[in-house]
């Protein structure tokens, strides 16, 4: 039917539907994209799910590296954990939301960071402090209803900062 349609109608016709008259002839495949002012391509990379991480009391590390979370590009983090527990809630990470993490051996004070303790085998989310003149560390919670957890002198070599946490994804409850 479009072979006997004029030139004009069929080049009307191609404008209307955002492609070429080539295209709908027949004689090339489609390779525009069709762009819409209030629509946005999103960009999404395939972050690795290396497990949870407990928001409350340590909990025991278990890596998973069989699943991944796709988010968008703009995250700059290595990897991301499942969050577990109501320690970070005044965060807004809640239990179940995934948390994304930059690997990096240390945090500014003040930043969140997923830490390991007590040997490489718990692992949590906290608000990371260290006070050098004291050798030191406090990891505190986002709820007044968890207390610190502090290190101090040959406790330190008992933990580890996996990295600091930089986003979060949470679903609507």
């Amino acid at each position: 039917m479009i072979a006997n349609m004029k030139r004009d109608k069929i080049l009307k016709v191609s404008e209307a539907l955002d492609t070429t008259p080539a295209y709908l002839m027949g004689w090339e495949e489609e390779k525009k994209i069709i762009s819409l002012d209030n629509v946005y391509q999103i960009g999404l990379k395939r972050f690795p799910m290396l497990g949870e991480v407990a928001c409350g009391k340590p909990l025991y590390t278990n890596e998973d590296r069989e699943s991944y979370i796709m988010a968008g590009t703009d995250i700059k983090a290595d990897f991301c954990l499942n969050a577990k527990g109501d320690s970070m809630i005044n965060a807004r990470i809640l239990n179940g939301d995934i948390v994304f993490i930059k690997k990096q051996d240390m945090v500014e004070n003040g930043e969140i960071a997923a830490v390991v303790v007590n040997n490489d085998s718990e692992a949590t989310l906290k608000r990371f402090f260290y006070y050098a003149e004291k050798s030191m560390v406090i990891l505190k919670a986002e709820n007044p209803a968890f207390e610190d957890l502090i290190f101090t002198n040959e406790e330190l070599k008992d933990f580890h900062i996996l990295g600091k946490a930089i986003a979060f994804q949470s679903d609507v409850k």
